[in-house]
């Protein structure tokens, strides 16, 4: 009942009220002609979180924030979308950090679900370089520290977690390409990670597969890396509103 209230609050408190203060402090700074290096003004096109899932009751774990961690309201969103995948399909999340989303999409897909989650180990030297002020999530003790100490009491749920490391950017992703159902992208925010990460999701999504980017709006190689793939490609991405997730479904 506690996963399910934290659920129910993240859609239906938090996100409005956090959607009306981030539109009025971006409108306030407009009139004062100030720009919020964590606040980009964006051109995406907006959408709602209710034209892109048709789930409204999810549960959350481990639902305390730290640095680095997407929203209360962006946690919710994803779970929501977990719960609407195909039963027997793959999910795939590139970029683990502490794992606090990766058990939330294992905890609302379908059970035969899998979730499949890559994180950059701070031995391997990146292919490109990584955005200035993310090398603190890469230098951690391990990667989903907030999934695995769920192992012993919810050993079937983490079971459906298996955990990879590797570049996003030269991984081999063979084995997972046409078969997710919910990609989502949270790796590196560097423009040429977002770049490789995104061709990769394309790739690894089946036919209705969803994608989801995170910290558009917030980090710059992030935004002009979606809005230029955008521009040039039609793909159609959408803002969601109210938060820096970028949606886009294979058609």
């Amino acid at each position: 009942m506690v996963k399910r209230f934290w659920g129910y609050y993240a859609l239906h408190v938090y996100l409005p009220f956090s959607s009306f203060s981030r539109n009025w402090r971006k409108f306030f700074r407009r009139r004062k002609g100030k720009q919020h290096d964590l606040m980009q003004e964006t051109k995406l096109p907006e959408t709602t979180w209710q034209d892109c899932s048709t789930t409204g009751s999810v549960r959350l774990w481990e639902h305390e924030k730290q640095n680095g961690n997407v929203r209360l309201s962006e946690l919710a969103i994803l779970c929501a979308f977990a719960a609407g995948c195909a039963p027997g399909t793959k999910l795939f999340e590139i970029g683990t950090f502490d794992g606090r989303t990766t058990i939330n999409l294992a905890a609302n897909s379908p059970g035969s679900c899998n979730v499949f989650t890559l994180d950059l180990p701070p031995t391997i030297t990146p292919k490109y370089s990584i955005a200035e002020g993310e090398r603190h999530l890469v230098d951690k003790a391990m990667s989903g520290a907030r999934y695995e100490k769920h192992r012993a009491s919810s050993p079937a749920l983490v079971a459906k977690i298996t955990q990879l490391l590797g570049d996003s950017a030269t991984f081999d992703y063979t084995p997972y390409e046409g078969s997710c159902s919910l990609i989502f992208v949270d790796g590196s925010h560097a423009y040429d990670y977002l770049l490789a990460d995104t061709r990769t999701a394309m790739k690894l999504a089946k036919h209705g597969g969803v994608i989801v980017w995170h910290d558009y709006g917030i980090w710059e190689g992030v935004t002009r890396g979606l809005e230029e793939l955008d521009q040039r490609e039609k793909f159609g991405l959408r803002n969601i509103r109210g938060t820096s997730l970028v949606y886009w479904q294979k058609k």
